[in-house]
């Protein structure tokens, strides 16, 4: 859980060193279809890519995490509120959901975000699943 709330903080300062720091280089990304940038990523490249691509949309994004759970040995899933102020001068809020693996070494190896909770912890009990 220290890890989400690490990532979200690094996140906020736009320290993208701290954010690559707690992924794995081979990294898995997952954005839902239901949100900007959807798709499937891999690697510290392809994740760089995919948070400069979400953040260039805003004049300012924040992400506040409101609840970190953990989903059985490898998971945990976290909720964020994230705020806004478009480049076009439209303010938005939003609640999300991400996941994250987490592996022996204490880095996320996968990442996903999802637009509500239930779906990441489906998501996370699929892949605690054997």
């Amino acid at each position: 859980m220290a890890l989400a709330q690490g990532g979200m903080e690094a996140f906020n300062s736009r320290d993208m060193p701290r954010m690559l720091a707690v992924l794995s280089e081979d990294v898995e990304v997952y954005a839902s279809p239901e949100l900007v940038n959807a798709g499937l990523y891999r690697g510290h490249d392809a994740f760089v890519s995919w948070i400069d691509s979400w953040t260039d949309a805003w004049e300012q994004v924040t992400a506040e995490v409101t609840d970190n759970a953990p989903v059985g040995d490898r998971h945990v899933v976290t909720t964020v509120d994230q705020k806004g102020l478009g480049r076009d001068g439209i303010e938005l809020s939003m609640q999300l959901a991400f996941l994250f693996d987490v592996n022996d070494q204490g880095q996320c190896t996968f990442l996903a975000m999802l637009p509500t909770p239930a779906e990441a912890f489906r998501m996370a009990e699929e892949r605690e699943s054997p």
